[in-house]
């Protein structure tokens, strides 16, 4: 990931809430599965998966539209 896709990525996580922001931190950093998220969230499994797959459309989405997201987060339009 370059320099502006990081940009990107830290506007997007700026506009989500805190559970949102773990769901993805512990599948794609830590590595954890859907239903050890659900585990350690207290959350259903199948709320964690649909939150994923959502989080997953507004990502790309955002790394698409960054400017959207990036006015959102009050980072400003200098992300796009």
């Amino acid at each position: 990931m370059n320099g502006k896709d990081a940009g990107r990525m830290r506007a997007f996580m700026g506009t989500l809430d805190r559970t949102e922001r773990l769901i993805l931190l512990l599948f794609y950093a830590d590595q954890l599965s859907q239903t050890e998220i659900s585990l350690v969230l207290d959350l259903p499994e199948s709320r964690v998966s649909t939150m994923l797959g959502s989080l997953r459309r507004q990502a790309t989405e955002a790394m698409k539209h960054p400017a959207e997201f990036a006015s959102q987060a009050g980072v400003g339009a200098a992300m796009s």
